[in-house]
């Protein structure tokens, strides 16, 4: 036993005796991370110490093609020398230390990674083409907007708090200059009413959609349109949008009614009016304030209905303010 001891003890020169060997590695440029054979060692220029030889080293630095080269490596020839002093054991030992670094020094040249080649720009596509001029919503997109008939009355307050996610700042851009108006949601998947006149002339893909909260979304296709009523539908990406029912009753000259728009980029302003006329034309006159930038927003009756997108005034001084009746798109 103490025989076999003392044999394991010195069974080999190379794993008991050897020294770790000092390997200089760099590369141009310079601050790569080496990796032997898949261990970090170090950024050149950087020197490493193994007794045991890597047949690898891999460089990797940022905006840079990824470098592998291969150690130079050749055998120990007295490993099998052991054998007479330390026998077979010993030789089972060194096995793994069998190869020794024929140098001690690397370098990697590493090149630029190539650019990738830009994909061509999609043509843009504009929202509301010059023609034609109308694009009625078919049934399928109609069912979606249910219609109410409710008889449960609400103050400013509730109204506002129950609707102002419903309505959203809308930017559009036709590629030179970039415009604000207001639109509001009629379904929980996403479709979206505002006025034709907001869109014209506008890109789909530049379009962006800004909600209360502040996310954003773009317009994943148009549904109708009416140059003539000045109304747009369309679809935004996404779902579960808090949305406004469309009235079924319709409105009296003397209703009460509330308008929620960003007037001159003041997001979600709420006002309030009464219905001051019927205009020909699909046209609601009232006295609840809109300005620029109220553009398609949302005129609400006390039931918490919309019954109107509120589209422009008359700037004669008087509060001459009108809406697009919102049975229009029905038409």
């Amino acid at each position: 036993m103490i025989l076999l001891a003392g044999s394991f003890m010195l069974s080999s020169c190379v794993t008991l005796l050897g020294r770790k060997k000092e390997i200089y590695v760099d590369s141009y440029p310079k601050g790569a991370s080496v990796y032997a054979d898949g261990s970090y060692v170090g950024t050149t220029p950087c020197t490493f110490k193994s007794k045991k030889p890597k047949s690898s080293l891999s460089f990797k630095k940022d905006g840079y093609e990824s470098k592998t080269i291969y150690t130079s490596l050749k055998h120990r020839g007295h490993i099998w020398w052991n054998m007479l002093f330390t026998g077979f054991l010993g030789v089972l030992v060194d096995i793994p230390y069998i190869d020794k670094y024929a140098e001690t020094s690397y370098y990697a040249s590493l090149q630029l990674q190539s650019k990738p080649t830009p994909k061509p720009t999609p043509e843009l596509s504009l929202v509301v083409p010059e023609a034609p001029s109308e694009m009625r919503a078919d049934y399928a997109v109609l069912s979606k907007i249910v219609p109410s008939n409710s008889s449960m009355e609400m103050d400013a307050t509730t109204i506002f708090e129950k609707y102002n996610s419903a309505v959203f700042m809308i930017y559009t851009s036709d590629n030179y200059n970039v415009s604000q108006g207001s639109g509001f949601f009629v379904s929980s998947d996403g479709i979206g009413i505002s006025n034709y006149h907001v869109f014209k002339g506008a890109y789909i893909e530049k379009t962006i959609i800004k909600l209360s909260d502040g996310s954003k979304y773009q317009i994943q296709e148009v549904l109708a349109y009416s140059k003539k009523y000045d109304y747009i539908v369309f679809k935004v990406q996404g779902s579960g949008f808090n949305h406004i029912p469309v009235t079924k009753s319709g409105y009296k000259v003397g209703n009460k009614v509330y308008a929620i728009s960003s007037p001159e980029e003041l997001e979600n302003t709420i006002s309030s009016g009464i219905v001051s006329g019927k205009r020909s034309g699909y046209l609601i006159q009232h006295d609840a304030y809109i300005d620029h930038g109220s553009s398609g927003g949302a005129l609400i009756n006390r039931y918490g209905e919309i019954i109107g997108i509120t589209s422009g005034g008359k700037k004669s001084g008087a509060n001459l303010n009108f809406s697009i009746d919102i049975r229009v798109i029905y038409k």
